[in-house]
């Protein structure tokens, strides 16, 4: 088949009526799972920002517009590939409920790159795949693989958290089951599950991932840098978080009620907001460490450019009079009949 223009490919309208024809058969056969994750968005604090990473990924699309192939060969029949395995992922982990919403999620991302190749083609593919890798981070991780990094994360929290505590100067100490409990005195401190700090963790990597994608111009190790400092500086923000919090109620102990409410209610809950303008803030230190540490020249300006151009092209081109000179095959030839 001919490529024809995408500018009138999109105009027709039987095209349309087969994308949404595809959208519509892949929400039904999907509409499980994606109830699923509604419900998880809705009830588990932890992946609460699943509501917002649609939206962003359609914005990430939206700015990478520019990308679109001009010429689309279609319908390419290799997007029926990951359609099918798709579908085969969701109803495989919803059948046997091995990792259900992770194995629903994933067939429902290879679902959507199979519609973009099919109606899209390879090109079109390459435009997408930034906004269909985001849609990662709206997906459940497994159970036990959940498990296992909440726990990990409650005993970095609380170790840190206690050597913080240390070195002020308060005789802490680490107790309790999988030692995820600070002990000063008569004050206990258990950072729970819903204080390890996951849900700051997923919320700031897909910040993380979506700000290294936008930031086009720069570098890529500094995109890669900004990416990978994501999981410390949450980390980081939720120790800052317990140990604020452990000295409001090292402050209330013996004292009224007073302080014991502010405790509670202040800076526990206040805290948990305030989470994420702090790591923002990490952020932007990092990124002004970068631009400190490694200085990018500006670019030229285009008059420069210009000049460079045509001094490169005339020095490329033009024979030096000297080496027509000393080259008799660059010496101009005598006319016929003409008296050398």
């Amino acid at each position: 088949m001919e490529p024809q223009p995408l500018t009138e490919l999109v105009r027709s309208p039987s095209w349309r009526r087969i994308v949404a024809a595809l959208l519509v058969g892949t929400a039904f056969a999907f509409h499980g799972a994606i109830a699923d994750m509604v419900r998880v968005w809705a009830t588990q604090a932890d992946y609460s920002h699943g509501f917002l990473v649609p939206f962003v990924a359609a914005y990430l699309l939206y700015t990478r517009r520019s990308k679109l192939p001009p010429l689309i060969e279609w319908p390419d029949v290799r997007g029926l590939i990951p359609i099918a395995l798709g579908v085969a992922i969701s109803v495989a982990a919803g059948t046997f409920n091995i990792a259900k919403e992770f194995g629903q999620g994933i067939g429902l991302i290879l679902a959507l790159a199979g519609v973009v190749l099919l109606v899209l083609g390879r090109p079109g593919l390459r435009w997408a795949w930034p906004g269909l890798a985001f849609l990662l981070f709206m997906v459940k991780l497994p159970d036990r693989i959940e498990i296992l990094f909440t726990f990990k994360l409650r005993q970095i929290a609380t170790d840190a958290s206690n050597f913080l505590l240390q070195t002020m100067g308060y005789p802490s100490y680490v107790s309790g089951p999988g030692g995820t409990v600070i002990t000063v005195g008569d004050v206990r401190l258990g950072v729970e599950w819903a204080c390890s700090g996951l849900s700051m963790v997923l919320t700031f990597v897909a910040m993380g991932a979506a700000f290294a994608l936008l930031m086009r111009n720069r570098p890529i190790w500094d995109r890669l840098f900004v990416f990978a400092a994501a999981i410390p500086i949450a980390i980081l923000s939720n120790i800052l978080r317990i140990t604020l919090t452990a000295l409001v109620y090292i402050a209330a102990d013996n004292q009224d009620n007073t302080w014991k409410w502010l405790g509670d209610k202040i800076v526990h809950d206040l805290a948990g907001w305030l989470m994420m303008p702090l790591a923002l803030g990490f952020l932007w230190f990092t990124l002004k460490i970068i631009d400190w540490l490694f200085v990018v020249p500006p670019p030229p300006e285009r008059d420069e450019v210009l000049k460079v151009a045509t001094a490169t092209a005339a020095a490329h081109w033009v024979v030096p009079e000297r080496e027509v000179k000393d080259d008799p095959d660059l010496a101009p030839k005598p006319k016929p009949g003409a008296t050398p």
